[in-house]
């Protein structure tokens, strides 16, 4: 996987209602593409056969 740009980042950001400006944005973006590299190295055998289960939130949110 690539990694993302600080416009994707941003985007993101903006995306859940947070506008992330510089200086925080490179250091946002270098944290998320480690984060990431990292999280691709987990290969639990069988994980990718197991079907998703959908995210339901008690009424009224959390």
């Amino acid at each position: 996987m690539p990694d993302l740009t600080q416009g994707e980042v941003h985007a993101l950001g903006r995306a859940v209602g947070l506008d992330i400006q510089e200086p925080e944005l490179s250091q946002v973006t270098h944290s998320l593409n480690a984060i990431l590299e990292m999280l691709a190295e987990i290969d639990l055998p069988g994980l990718n056969a197991i079907e998703p289960l959908p995210l339901t939130l008690p009424e009224g949110g959390l």
